[in-house]
């Protein structure tokens, strides 16, 4: 996406994904690999889905009126590739809240493959006043990620690991990775997450981490505990054998859920909707 799609003067920016549209396959969840591994133990061709709204986001549309809203933002785990919408971590805690309070509740899901917590940031600045969450649930990438624009307007998540068709892209990582270390990794999340603290003081608001939170050192005094969840564990894979399963997704909801409560922020959601 180009620069002016990333920040939009209102509006929740594009996702890059397609909009109003159900697909059966999504990026490295795919049919010829599905076939090719020989199937999964849990989901068959026909068992996960991809709902997307108007702005190409998994979820349903930004005017959707509910009791509580709630908005869960990350990388490609929070977006949901291999599993169903419902077995998402974000989705589980959503219908914990309906169960539990009784209430209607919108999950707004800004996930997005190969999101970098640049980009997480940048969204939940853009959103956060115009949705006007209850509660957000931040699922923060590996810290190696950076939001970059190249030298042709073309906006990118950087990864290590990602080898673009774009010439100038492919480029531009290069540089990229000449530039970046562990050390900055960790001063770029810092700044990542301060700015998102900043921005959500007056909001309920949770974290977790994809990456092994043993690789934070100094950064790690200058984390809130009262609003970390507990860390991400891989238990199982997704359809593709490339991303968490339903049972990785439902240990993550329990670290979210049990911290939310320790917190007293079920307490509050409470009062607010009786």
């Amino acid at each position: 996406m180009r620069l002016k799609d990333l920040l939009p003067l209102s509006g929740v920016p594009h996702s890059g994904a397609p909009e109003n549209c159900v697909e059966q396959w999504f990026g490295l969840d795919n049919l010829a690999d599905y076939r090719k591994r020989g199937g999964h133990p849990l989901y068959g061709e026909n068992d996960v889905d991809y709902r997307y709204n108007s702005r190409g986001y998994r979820c349903p549309e930004f005017d959707t009126e509910a009791q509580l809203r709630v908005v869960s933002i990350g990388c490609s785990c929070t977006f949901g590739t291999g599993v169903p919408q419902g077995a998402t971590f974000h989705e589980l805690f959503a219908e914990r809240l309906r169960r539990e309070l009784g209430c209607t509740v919108v999950n707004w899901n800004l996930g997005t493959a190969g999101a970098a917590n640049d980009s997480i940031a940048r969204v939940l600045q853009l959103t956060t006043s115009e949705l006007n969450p209850d509660l957000v649930l931040i699922l923060f990438t590996f810290m190696a990620r950076r939001e970059y624009v190249a030298a042709n307007d073309r906006g990118f998540c950087y990864n290590p690991s990602w080898q673009a068709a774009d010439p100038v892209i492919r480029e531009a990582c290069t540089h990229l990775a000449a530039l970046t270390s562990t050390f900055d990794d960790e001063l770029n999340f810092f700044q990542n997450y301060k700015s998102i603290e900043r921005l959500l003081a007056d909001r309920l608001w949770l974290f977790s981490l994809v990456d092994d939170p043993s690789k934070l050192t100094v950064v790690a005094g200058h984390l809130d505990g009262a609003h970390q969840a507990a860390g991400f564990r891989w238990l199982d894979s997704a359809r593709d054998h490339r991303h968490a399963g339903p049972r990785t997704h439902d240990l993550l909801y329990q670290g979210f859920w049990a911290k939310f409560v320790k917190t007293g922020g079920l307490d509050k959601l409470r009062s607010k909707t009786r």
